[in-house]
């Protein structure tokens, strides 16, 4: 959320040169993807990520998927729907939805949600908070998560209850100074995932410097 491909930079090239083929996905609306004027989370889990596994050429079982954040969640989102096939790994990072929570959380939120509903968009890049705007119906649906306290599709789906369907591996991670998912927000999440490993914590990492700074902790996931 808020950046693009051009973030796991140095993720990627560490996973090339461990001898991994590695795809980037830019979700639409970010990087080289196009820049659709309206889109929803829902959109990212039916089309966006499946289109990466087709394009990916390989069996399944051969799969890692790496998911950050809003990442992380499309992927698992994807998974417990059937959007796509069982693949051999996924690894999460900074990976949990904000369902309710403190009083300062949902008013974040709120503040987000009425920003975006003003302006017809989350405008990221003119606050310099990242590299992406994001679509106004997305940020509804993602707000609308800490209003309701259910991780739910625009059509109703409920895709935590699809969550605990996941037999794929999961390997959590969070970072020690991630105030937007915690060790215990990381933990809490992946305490609905059949397969999910103890949350690794990776000290000195923020929401951010997990995927940039810290690639050998990610890669010894694999």
């Amino acid at each position: 959320m808020m950046t693009d491909g051009r973030y796991f930079r140095a993720l990627a090239q560490a996973a090339s040169d461990a001898g991994y083929d590695v795809h980037v996905l830019d979700f639409r609306g970010h990087g080289g993807s196009t820049q659709l004027a309206d889109w929803s989370f829902d959109d990212l889990v039916d089309l966006d990520l499946p289109a990466l596994i087709a394009a990916a050429d390989c069996p399944p079982d051969e799969i890692v998927l790496c998911g950050h954040s809003l990442g992380g969640l499309v992927a698992i989102a994807a998974l417990g729907c059937g959007r796509i096939p069982p693949v051999r790994a996924v690894i999460l990072p900074a990976t949990a939805p904000w369902l309710g929570g403190s009083w300062r959380r949902r008013a974040l939120m709120a503040i987000y949600r009425e920003v975006t509903r003003a302006l017809g968009k989350a405008p990221i890049r003119a606050l310099r908070l990242g590299t992406a705007d994001e679509a106004r119906t997305y940020v509804a649906q993602l707000t609308g998560w800490t209003r309701s306290g259910r991780w739910t599709s625009l059509r109703g789906l409920d895709y935590l209850a699809a969550a605990r369907t996941v037999e794929v591996p999961v390997f959590p991670l969070a970072g020690d100074r991630d105030w937007m998912c915690t060790p215990d927000d990381a933990r809490a999440f992946a305490a609905n995932l059949p397969a999910a490993r103890p949350v690794r914590v990776v000290s000195g990492a923020n929401h951010f410097t997990l995927v940039s700074r810290h690639a050998t902790e990610l890669l010894a996931q694999l």
